[in-house]
This record gives C-alpha cells, sequence and structure tokens, in this order.
C-alpha cells in the first residue's frame, strides 16, 4: 500500500513482495492526491474516492549472489555520506524495493533501485530513474527528508512505503499488512547489513595498517 502526501509524490513497493498480494485500489483524496492501497473502501475512509482496482501482482524471488548484493556499495556509501544517511539503511531499502535489480519497473510504474515513481524522479530532479547514481541519490535524499519529519525508524520506514500522510493519520506504522512487514523486513536487512559493511570498514583499516 502506498501514498506520498509530501510534495505529492509516490513510490510504492512491489518487487521484493510476497508471492500473494491483494487487490490494488486506486482512490481520490478531497485534496486531489492519489492513493494506492490494498485496502478496500471501507478501510480508507469516506473522504477518498475509489477510481479503480487492480488485481494483486505475483512476485517470483529469484537468486541474489553476492556480486549483485554488493554492486552498488560504492554509489549507496556517496550517496549516504552526501545526504547523511546510514549506509546499510539505504542498502536495505534497495533490497527490499528491487532486489539490487536497476531496471526493475513495478506494475504501477515505480522505477529502478529505490523504486521512484515518474513524479518522484521528476520532483528529485532524477532524470534517469534507471542510473544507479541518480536513483540511489534521489532515494537517498527521500530518506533524509523522512529522517527529518519522524524521530524513529519505524515511521520513517512506513512514510517511505505508505506514505507520509498515513503514518501521521495513525500516529505510527499504518494497518496495512504489506507496510508492516516491509518495514520489519527492512529493519531485519540493515541489522545485517550493518554488520557486512562493518567488518569491510575493518578489513580495509587493517590493509591500511599493513601499507
Amino acid at each position: 500500500m502506498t501514498r506520498f502526501g509530501v510534495f505529492g509524490l509516490l513510490l510504492i513497493l512491489l518487487v521484493g513482495s510476497p508471492s500473494w498480494a491483494r487487490d490494488i485500489y486506486k482512490y481520490r483524496a478531497a485534496d486531489g492526491s492519489i492513493l494506492f492501497t490494498d485496502q478496500p473502501r471501507d478501510r480508507v475512509g469516506p473522504e477518498y474516492t475509489l477510481l479503480s482496482v487492480r488485481k494483486g501482482w505475483n512476485y517470483v524471488p529469484r537468486g541474489l549472489t553476492a556480486a549483485q548484493r554488493d554492486r552498488y556499495d560504492a554509489v549507496i556509501a556517496r550517496a549516504a555520506r552526501a545526504h547523511n544517511v546510514e549506509a546499510a539503511l539505504v542498502k536495505a531499502v534497495i533490497h527490499a524495493e528491487s532486489l539490487f535489480n536497476r531496471l526493475a519497473v513495478s506494475r504501477v510504474g515505480a522505477q529502478g533501485l529505490m523504486q521512484l515513481m515518474p513524479e518522484t524522479s521528476r520532483h528529485l530532479q532524477v532524470l534517469d530513474p534507471f542510473d544507479a547514481d541518480e536513483n540511489i541519490d534521489g532515494g537517498t535524499r527521500f530518506l533524509a527528508y523522512l529522517q527529518g519529519r519522524f524521530d524513529d525508524l519505524d515511521r520513517v520506514l512506513a512514510a517511505y512505503n505508505a506514505g507520509e500522510g498515513n503514518v501521521r493519520r495513525y500516529d505510527g506504522i499504518p494497518p496495512f499488512a504489506e507496510t508492516q512487514a516491509y518495514v520489519q523486513k527492512v529493519k531485519a536487512l540493515r541489522l545485517r547489513y550493518q554488520v557486512q559493511l562493518a567488518a569491510r570498514s575493518d578489513q580495509d583499516d587493517d590493509t591500511l595498517a599493513i601499507r
């Protein structure tokens, strides 16, 4: 389920979702913003007008090699430093969003490694969403923005997946199965990548000491 109230932008998580999924409902809010969600009419409130319903998608997980997993680490590190966002968090979001496939396109048009919607890319001045550097920089800037809006990681991740407005509406993680699973998945991946990146940093320090 995805909606971004800020900037009127949309991001959606499809790649990396379970093989089962509910129908996707498209609503228009009173202010004209668009809401994509897996929640039926009686769960979103009377202020939303139903526009369409799409059948749920299927996703078949694929294997992930170490080379695929680590291919963009240098780009991630640059973006993380530039926008003061933890590199392990950026990598975890990429893993959850696209499984490190820079050409990933969701059913509703989200693109690239961090699954940016075209409206999002335009606002963030990402000219080519399939360019790893541009996509990761744009997605990391959006994470930085959300970290400035929310004081805990759960809400930041929920907002990335379900939208800032929904997080404020429910005063926390919205009661959407996809969003709740997404938050837990990214947090688990973040811990994994914290260990991986820390170990690599220690190895680099040892190499410098030997030299």
